[in-house]
Formats: structure tokens, sequence, C-alpha cells
């Protein structure tokens, strides 16, 4: 038998049950590629069942709330439609307001991190696009134009 053998297995790590983190980042970014490829070639099919199921859910939560309303407030069916359609509406714009408010923040923080970022990648094509020479260049712009036009 191996001397060293016993050496190696006392050297083994002690978390060998739990999961190791570039496996975890792999399984991440390979579901990230597969939505993004998902989305690149069946956009619109994922699009129209996104809109699909969400009216659906609307539909159910409406008319769950008819029915509801109808039940315990003693209400007819015109006027459940009715108190569902001014509950929809206040609902509505309650998550507008939350979502301007959000985006207003969002917007506040792009507005003052986007200039300096900006600046910064001028730089680096500054400095990289007078480090390379006229050939490379006149080629990128040839393939950029030529992507443009495709």
């Amino acid at each position: 038998m191996n001397p060293g053998l016993g050496k190696i297995f006392a050297r083994l790590p002690e978390n060998r049950g739990t999961k190791d983190k570039r496996g975890s980042t792999m399984k991440k970014a390979g579901v990230i590629g597969a939505g993004v490829l998902a989305a690149i070639f069946w956009g619109d099919v994922l699009l129209d069942f996104l809109i699909t199921a969400v009216e659906l859910l609307l539909e159910t939560l409406e008319l769950v709330t008819e029915h509801v309303l109808e039940a315990l407030l003693a209400l007819t069916p015109y006027e459940a439609q009715a108190v569902t359609a001014w509950l929809g509406f206040g609902l509505l714009m309650l998550i507008l307001l939350f979502g301007f408010k959000k985006l207003n923040g969002i917007f506040q923080r792009a507005k003052s991190t986007v200039p300096v970022w900006w600046q910064e990648q001028k730089e680096r094509v500054q400095v990289s696009w007078s480090s390379i020479g006229w050939q490379i260049a006149l080629t990128g712009m040839a393939l950029i134009l030529l992507l443009l036009y495709i």
C-alpha cells in the first residue's frame, strides 16, 4: 500500500457534500443562455403565451371576485361587474403609482451613473482605437457597416 495515499485523503476538503459554486454559476448561466436563445428563436410564441397566461389569470380573478361579491354582499350580477371593474381600476392605479415611483428611482440613479460610465467607455474606446492599425480599423468599420446593411 502506498504510504502517501493517507496524506492525500487527509487533505480532502471538509465540505465535500456541499455544492460547488462554479457548478451552480454554470447552471445559472446555462438557464440564462437557454432563456435568451428561447427569446430569440421563439420570442413571438413566448410573448403570445405570456399575454394569454396573464389574460387568463386576470379573467379568473375577475370571475372569482364577481362571484364572491354576489354571494357575500347579495349584489346582482350587473352590480358585481360594476364593483369588480372599479376595484380593478383602483388596483391598476395603485400598481401604476408604485411602478412609476420605482421607475423614477431607477431613472434618477441611471441619470447620475450613466454619464460617468459613458465617459469611461469613451476613454476605453479612444485608447483601444489609437492602439490598432488602420487596416484593422478599416476592416472593423466595414464589418459594422455590413452588419447594419443586413
